[in-house]
């Protein structure tokens, strides 16, 4: 994707990523896809729920 450039440090891990609207905002599809990525490194170390009890809380909640 030439509208991310990923920065590293001295150690070679990845630090910064740049991201160019302008570029990436001419696909929309790109776009989601860098939001989804993002949301799920935000959340990698959360606890995770079994989906028999997500769906059935979706079920009680009137979402589903």
């Amino acid at each position: 994707m030439d509208a991310i450039t990923i920065l590293k440090n001295e150690s070679n891990n990845h630090r910064v990523m740049q991201i160019d609207l302008d570029l990436l905002g001419q696909n929309d599809e790109q776009l989601e896809d860098v939001y989804d990525i993002i949301a799920i490194e935000l959340r990698r170390n959360e606890e995770t729920i079994p989906w028999d009890k997500a769906k059935q809380q979706l079920l009680d909640e009137g979402k589903l």
